[in-house]
């Protein structure tokens, strides 16, 4: 059995961690509603749960499921597992049950670490897998370097595990803890759902660089108006949302996040609301970052601004919406065309991404990770992005949009296509399209448009119903409507834009989209 006082190698954040434990034991590292949590109880608790995985034969490479909320369950999960060489898999506990299933699954997690009151279905999971000797179970080549695997949308269906690395999470991490400007005595907002990445950097950073993760209230982001209130009475020197949270958030701000170093991400960041911001906060910056590049790649300092300790402040007006910054310290980005050559300076094409911060692939799916993780111009390993971007004259990256259907919807990244096969598993469905649509970019939503099976009428109130069942929340469409016929291209495949046009056609005049097929 592995001795939990002796970390595996490789884990490098849990290293720093350690570091600054020794020199301030007794500093707090967790402030968690009425409980402060020293970096030594810290390590003292993820020791404890080490110690009771390594009781159920969890040791190198293994994975490890993880359902917890945000703040210290989180944290201890992460470290424990990190202790024996482990890779945790954050999963959500809001998410349905077949979902969370397949993920644990698809990972091959043997043990779990569950927040009290879970519902005991990854606890099952790990035991059957761990029974069934599931090939999943067993590490792949890559596992000894693996920091933990985060599910994302799959266009396939299926949600898709990331397998990301120590090394690229040590690299954001650092580079986080310095744009943030942690150090002792700061704190750092931890709000989001640890099966979003951005969980892994307001957990992490702030314990890299000897601050303090200071816990949000539990669902504190449905009461923005109670959740600004107890911001402004919180050691919050430093906090990363997305623009959808800060534009709820705006209206009860005020001096909330005054003196507060402030990160957006996770959506394109209009003008307008990046110029509000500026207005309630010490500092703003914009990053971009898929799972697959290990959170944040590109960041850059929003103006007008004070410098940064790490580049300067964009000049002159903001584009609309705001770049998405330069590529962090041991990452680098190109625009390339569909031929993977590259562009001419200035125009548009598909992001590439290369460095420290690519992942190793999907999790056991060798043929996904093939397609994405590719060979460059220069004979290097990139990651093809699929969102289609240009470099400014200054060095920023500015986003266009996607060449796929993936989307992002408050911050989570989903695949259209995943909604669309899920609902066409139904026998009254014959074909199913999700589309965005809204006021603009920031604020749009996830539709689905239906056409029915011969003889069938879908209730668009049991389609939602069983979607729910299937799917995170954050997938439910806002409203299922239905097509008289659906619309084609000269291609024969759907006309997309037909459809979004329709569906937008809708909900300004009401009904359920029965009548005049969408042209």
């Amino acid at each position: 059995m592995r001795d939990p006082a002796r970390p595996a190698p490789g884990s490098a954040t849990l290293g720093l961690i350690r570091s600054r434990a020794r020199a301030r034991p007794d500093a707090p590292a967790i402030l968690d509603g009425d409980r402060s949590l020293s970096y030594r109880g810290l390590l003292e608790q993820a020791r404890v749960r080490a110690r009771e995985l390594a009781a159920a034969a969890v040791g190198p490479g293994d994975r490890v499921a993880v359902e917890t909320g945000p703040g210290t369950g989180f944290a201890v999960a992460l470290l424990a597992s990190w202790l024996l060489g482990a890779v945790p898999v954050p999963v959500d506990p809001a998410s349905p049950a077949q979902r969370r299933a397949y993920q644990l699954r698809q990972a091959g997690c043997v043990a779990c670490l569950a927040a009290p009151g879970a519902d005991g279905l990854a606890a099952q999971v790990t035991a059957e897998i761990r029974a069934d000797g599931a090939a999943g179970s067993s590490p792949g080549p890559t596992a000894a370097g693996l920091a933990y695997i985060l599910f994302t949308s799959g266009s396939t269906g299926q949600p898709k595990g990331v397998e990301v690395g120590h090394a690229g999470l040590v690299n954001v991490l650092i580079h986080c803890g310095q744009m943030f400007r942690l150090r002792p005595g700061r704190g750092m907002l931890a709000h989001c759902s640890p099966a979003f990445d951005m969980a892994l950097v307001e957990t992490l950073a702030p314990l890299v660089m000897g601050g303090t993760v200071v816990v949000a209230p539990a669902h504190a982001a449905r009461n923005p108006e109670r959740f600004a209130a107890w911001l402004r009475g919180a050691p919050v020197h430093a906090a990363a949302a997305t623009p959808t949270m800060f534009r709820m958030l705006l209206p009860y701000l005020s001096d909330a996040l005054a003196e507060a170093v402030v990160g957006s991400g996770g959506e394109v960041l209009p003008a307008a609301l990046a110029e509000q911001l500026h207005s309630v906060t010490k500092e703003l910056w914009n990053g971009y970052g898929p799972t697959e590049a290990t959170i944040a790649a590109l960041l850059g300092l929003v103006g007008p601004a004070q410098a940064g300790p790490l580049q300067g402040p964009l000049q002159g007006p903001l584009p609309d919406p705001v770049p998405i910054g330069r590529p962090i310290a041991g990452m680098a980005a190109e625009i390339l065309d569909g031929r993977l050559r590259p562009v001419e300076p200035g125009e548009r094409g598909e992001l590439c991404l290369s460095g420290t911060g690519l992942a190793a692939g999907y999790v056991n799916d060798p043929e996904l990770t093939r397609e994405a993780f590719v060979t460059g111009p220069a004979g290097n390993r990139i990651y093809r992005t699929g969102d289609i971007c240009s470099q400014r004259e200054d060095g920023q990256y500015e986003f266009h949009g996607r060449r796929d259907d993936q989307v992002k919807i408050r911050g989570h990244r989903i695949e259209l296509g995943e909604i669309e096969m899920v609902a066409e598993r139904s026998p009254s469905v014959a074909c199913a399209v999700a589309v965005t649509c809204g006021p603009e970019p920031a604020r749009a939503g996830v539709y689905l448009a239906l056409l029915p099976a011969a003889g069938s009428r879908p209730d668009p109130v049991a389609v939602t119903a069983d979607l729910r069942r299937q799917l995170p929340p954050y997938m439910v469409p806002a409203r299922v409507i239905m097509l008289a016929e659906l619309p084609r291209n000269q291609a024969g495949k759907v006309d997309r834009a037909a459809v979004r046009r329709h569906v937008d056609a809708v909900l300004r005049t009401g009904g359920d989209g029965r009548g005049p097929s969408p042209r």
